[in-house]
């Protein structure tokens, strides 16, 4: 329930922040990268993503959680979060 939760936030905030379709996110954020063509966010998108989730869910993210986790795809984001919040 929380993933779906978070994930549900996560593809709201792209929504409002960056403008793109929701639709478009659930239909294709499990399976491709945000950064797809079809998708549409650009690589600056994903850097306000990342401060807004920091500040979001009282997190921090270090460079490994970003290389590591695949940062460019709802469902990473996702867990990345979730791992966060159980080792804060």
């Amino acid at each position: 329930m929380e993933m779906e939760k978070i994930r549900y936030e996560i593809i709201g905030l792209i929504s409002e922040r960056i403008g793109i379709d929701q639709q478009k996110l659930n239909d294709y954020g499990r399976e491709k990268s945000l950064l797809d063509a079809s998708i549409g966010l650009q690589p600056r998108d994903l850097l306000t993503l990342f401060f807004e989730l920091q500040r979001k869910y009282e997190i921090v993210f270090e460079e490994k959680d970003i290389i590591e986790s695949r940062f460019d795809y709802v469902d990473n984001i996702v867990e990345a979060i979730i791992s966060k919040q159980v080792s804060e």
